[in-house]
């Protein structure tokens, strides 16, 4: 296919956004309906598969992750402390107002209203518990309370031991003690439902990451689940059920967030939402409200055909932490013993998060360069929905081609001149790019 506008400089094609929407309309159609296998017909539409299962190969050797074995726990007990945030006025993205933007964001979130990682339990002020009129109403109501709160994304899944720690915190989340199992953290709760919650991060302030302006979204995604949270627990024990309330704590949020339907993994081990790419923070909600039936299932839209051939992730990361890996694979016990933070088992995409939480201290923020490089974080414009969409059908090598068109159009080149925002380097080199 030839393509027009190309600088002879680069040799790259030099494309405007009509051009590209003729080229996804016109070309990748084509290609599309001569060279891509039918896709799995489901009821979320074409390209994409639902699962009655969970989607991802798990080792019968599988055990439960301990949350003691987190970077986080790992390095609070050398000394580490979670972040080292500082303010610079003479850096683009860590001025004063920057830094007052990031510490002001976490406001919520770490001065929460009631505790988390804790059972609450009941209210009195129904005589006994609701009994909804049916599971699908259930279904409905409570991920309707839930985007009332403010919630982005919600989906409802069945307790998976596999995905719960198996020591925890006890005391929300207090380094300063030991970790117990989970079953004596919690006494007496047996939940039988989750309740997975996304909250979306502002695309203009992660795309100047990583700076403290971008730090910022992040904090104030986890202070709105926070917030979704509280209203949740208080939903919950208004109806009659208990419920324990967990940003990152209790367990494991990405599996969880999987079997609710959210999305997929990805390779920067993140969730990766169809609508809002990796641009996601996620809490849970642990219940003892029960559903026979009407749970959400998990979906694939081609994320991990596509992570196979992208890698800006990987390119752009700057401590090196993600994998150039292309398949997915499970680690063993044996492969992580100088790695205890890292958790075997499960076919995905490992990265070494020693290296990422270093870099978060040595940077001074909590980076997100990663995110901001993937392709499918985007503004939600109908164009990039339809390529989004495009992406779940088309064979391999267009995905690579895919990726390479979002660099052409300056989304995804991070520390770069051509940046769309404003970032900064390890090195101390500053960019005022253009705005995308």
């Amino acid at each position: 296919m030839e393509l027009k506008n190309v600088d002879a400089g680069t040799q790259e094609p030099k494309l405007d956004r009509r051009s590209l929407l003729k080229l996804g309309v016109a070309g990748t159609a084509a290609l599309v309906t001569t060279s891509t296998p039918a896709a799995k017909a489901s009821e979320k539409g074409i390209g994409t598969t639902v699962y009655d299962d969970f989607p991802y190969e798990v080792s019968p050797d599988y055990k439960r992750f301990s949350e003691y074995n987190s970077v986080f726990s790992s390095d609070y007990r050398k000394g580490i402390p979670f972040d080292k945030p500082f303010y610079d006025d003479s850096r683009p993205g860590f001025s004063s107002s920057d830094y007052a933007l990031s510490m002001a964001s976490t406001a919520v979130w770490l001065s929460p209203s009631i505790p988390m990682n804790v059972v609450h339990q009941p209210h009195d002020s129904l005589p006994e518990p609701y009994k909804f009129p049916d599971n699908a109403t259930a279904h409905a109501q409570i991920k309707r309370a839930a985007r009332l709160f403010g919630a982005d994304v919600v989906g409802i899944t069945r307790r998976d031991e596999r995905w719960d720690y198996s020591h925890v915190y006890a005391d929300n989340w207090n380094l300063d003690v030991d970790v117990v199992p989970w079953e004596e953290a919690l006494p007496g709760f047996e939940p039988k439902t989750v309740i997975v919650l996304g909250w979306e991060m502002g695309y203009e302030a992660l795309a100047t990451a990583p700076s403290q302006i971008s730090d910022a979204t992040a904090n104030n995604a986890y202070s709105g689940l926070t917030y979704v949270l509280t209203q949740m627990t208080a939903y919950l024990n208004h109806l009659g059920y208990q419920a324990a309330p967990a940003l990152n704590g209790l367990g494991l949020n990405v599996p969880y967030a999987v079997a609710a339907g959210l999305g997929e993994a990805n390779r920067m081990g993140l969730l990766q939402n169809y609508k809002y790419g990796p641009r996601l923070r996620i809490a849970k909600l642990y219940t003892d409200l029960e559903f026979d039936e009407y749970l959400d299932k998990p979906v694939s839209y081609g994320i991990q055909d596509f992570c196979e051939n992208c890698m800006h992730c990987a390119d752009k990361c700057p401590s090196n932490a993600l994998t150039h890996d292309i398949k997915t694979r499970i680690y063993t016990a044996e492969d992580v013993k100088d790695r205890p933070f890292t958790n075997p088992g499960v076919k995905k995409w490992h990265f070494d998060a020693q290296k990422c939480h270093d870099y978060w201290i040595d940077s001074g923020t909590g980076c997100g360069t990663c995110i901001a490089a993937c392709p499918y974080n985007k503004p939600d414009f109908w164009h990039h929905r339809l390529i989004d969409r495009l992406n779940t059908v088309l064979p391999g090598p267009l995905h690579k081609f895919m990726a390479q068109m979002d660099l052409w159009h300056g989304y995804g080149n991070m520390f770069d001149e051509k940046a769309p925002a404003v970032f900064w380097d390890p090195k101390g080199r500053s960019y005022d790019g253009l705005k995308g």
